[in-house]
């Protein structure tokens, strides 16, 4: 049994050496990690390339604003399995939480693109945009086939790596040990025996305080991280495409930084990044409320045409300001529901 990084006094279950869910599980992450490089490189060409995406049937909304965020997503969880499993020594007992936790992150990071493929099939099926396709649209179509095959594959990885891995008492499989950031001191430890920078930084004290600060304000780090993004998301839009104003940068900004806000407070909770901590109703439920409004940014920005017809107001939404309108107002009454719902649940 090894100590729970979170709480050292308590012992946790461990893989143990020559357990035959070791070979699978790092199939499933192995397999993945490939997944993700290969939807990456697949979703640059077909929507930077511009002579690829002319023809491309997934190239407008709602389409395109799933490969926005997903491209952006994929290669960082793709990338962070490989980095913690640098912990997982093939001739030593892993803690099963951080096998678990690291499955958990492949999984998510398939499904990511296993949406974006099977919104690319809609599009093909819904002949969106037909008007523009060309000579290049049936090579598109059939690049699909292969990243469908990748996908399946991960999944059924995923499902038997898991069904190998022991069960605690009881059967279940409840989140016993640490989470992400605390493997972050040893594996800067284990990373300064090859890395001068790592060195460094193992060097420096305070950086397990450093670690527990975030932990405890997590949810202010990732609305700093999501606004970030959104920046260079939008400044990467105006550049590319032509500056536009600064209503619809404000906008692009905005719908990024509340999606990758969402994401990050799901994946906190999903792949447990920090501990869950105890917090007070009123707080969990501002909470709640926060990230189902924010999630809801990018859709409502996807989907403002469909909405404006369903609303009566005409065809479609034709002016940017009517885009802020829109999208604003979804994300604030999904947060408000969101809120209140969580309140009346934390009363109850």
């Amino acid at each position: 049994m090894h100590e729970n990084v979170t709480h050292p006094h308590i012992a946790v279950p461990v893989l143990s050496v020559g357990h035959r869910a070791r070979p699978v599980t790092a199939t499933a992450l192995w397999t993945s990690v490939a997944g993700a490089g290969v939807f990456t490189a697949f979703a640059y060409v077909t929507t930077q390339v511009r002579v690829v995406r002319a023809g491309s049937p997934w190239q407008g909304d709602p389409y395109d604003m799933v490969v926005t965020f997903t491209i952006f997503f994929v290669p960082m969880l793709g990338a962070l399995g490989p980095v913690r499993a640098l912990l997982c020594r093939r001739g030593e007992p892993v803690p099963l939480y951080r096998v678990e936790q690291i499955l958990r992150a492949a999984l998510v990071c398939t499904l990511l693109v296993a949406a974006t493929v099977a919104t690319d099939w809609v599009a093909v099926a819904a002949r969106a945009d037909r008007e523009l396709w060309n000579s290049g649209t049936p090579w598109l179509i059939g690049s699909l086939v292969p990243l469908t095959g990748v996908v399946v594959a991960g999944l059924l990885l995923h499902r038997r790596a898991v069904r190998l891995l022991p069960r605690t008492s009881g059967g279940s499989r409840r989140q016993v040990g640490g989470d992400w950031l605390g493997d972050v001191v040893p594996l800067v430890n284990a990373l300064a025996r090859h890395s001068s920078a790592a060195r460094g930084l193992a060097a420096r004290r305070g950086l397990g305080d450093a670690v527990d600060f975030i932990r405890h304000h997590f949810t202010v780090f990732a609305a700093a991280a999501a606004l970030g993004a959104g920046l260079l998301v939008a400044t990467g839009l105006a550049v590319g495409e032509g500056w536009q104003g600064s209503l619809l940068f404000a906008v692009e900004t905005t719908v990024f930084a509340g999606g990758t806000f969402a994401f990050l407070e799901v994946c906190n909770s999903v792949l447990r990044l920090t501990a869950p901590r105890t917090v007070s109703g009123a707080r969990r439920a501002a909470r709640i409320g926060a990230t189902a409004g924010a999630a809801v940014l990018p859709l409502s920005l996807a989907l403002r045409d469909a909405v404006w017809r369903a609303l009566g107001l005409g065809g479609q939404v034709d002016s940017i300001g009517r885009w802020a309108v829109v999208t604003l107002a979804g994300a604030l009454l999904t947060g408000a529901i969101a809120f209140g719902v969580a309140m009346i649940g934390t009363t109850q």
